[in-house]
């Protein structure tokens, strides 16, 4: 019993100075100030979701993206960002994937801390979505490729994790609508990257 004890003693102990030792990372950062504006590029890579009428067609499938941002000052910035993703056919096997490539801009709102360098933020965006899926036969009919850009919203939230002077660890949950002739088409992506600052 008592050495029970001890060894959950010894783990709240480690837990404990594991948790200051990434305080005072973050900490040892803040002490020298970021000059804004500043730019940064992220490549980023996830998975995406899709829901509703879309999520019945198709189903989960990779997404890569790279994102542009312009970071006016602490809390304040804009991105642009270039996003593919694929969809793989639920319904018809032999099909080809169904590919969305995302283009848009938005703003992006920064929630700081005085003594760290990590935080959240709120990024909303819209710009032009393109679907495109190839030709392909099923049951010796032929179906023709289609290809159709839609104007689409996105929103959602994510956070910075600082790993050094220059870099920092980018993590967000998206949610994307995009606008079709026939009502819309929606899907949710989680998506993790590295941040690069100039």
């Amino acid at each position: 019993m008592k050495h029970k004890k001890l060894t959950l003693l010894a783990v709240l102990a480690s837990m404990i100075l594991i948790s200051t030792g990434t305080v005072n990372s973050q900490t040892r950062y803040a002490t020298k100030k970021t000059a804004y504006p500043h730019f940064s590029v992220s490549g980023l890579g996830g998975v995406s979701f899709p829901i509703g009428n879309f999520g019945e067609k198709y189903k989960t499938g990779p997404t890569f993206g790279i994102d542009l941002s312009y970071k006016v000052n602490k809390e304040v910035g804009f991105y642009g960002k270039f996003g593919y993703s694929i969809f793989p056919n639920k319904i018809l096997g032999g099909a080809p994937d169904a590919k969305y490539m995302e283009y848009t801009v938005g703003p992006r709102y920064y929630f700081t801390s005085k003594n760290l360098k990590s935080s959240l933020f709120l990024e909303a965006g819209l710009g032009g979505y393109s679907f495109t899926q190839p030709s392909y036969t099923v049951n010796s009919a032929e179906a023709a490729e289609y290809q159709t850009t839609n104007f689409g919203l996105n929103a959602g939230i994510g956070g910075v994790l600082n790993l050094g002077r220059d870099v920092d660890l980018l993590f967000k949950a998206k949610y994307h609508n995009i606008l079709t002739p026939d009502g819309s088409t929606s899907f949710i992506e989680p998506l993790l990257g590295v941040d690069i600052r100039f």
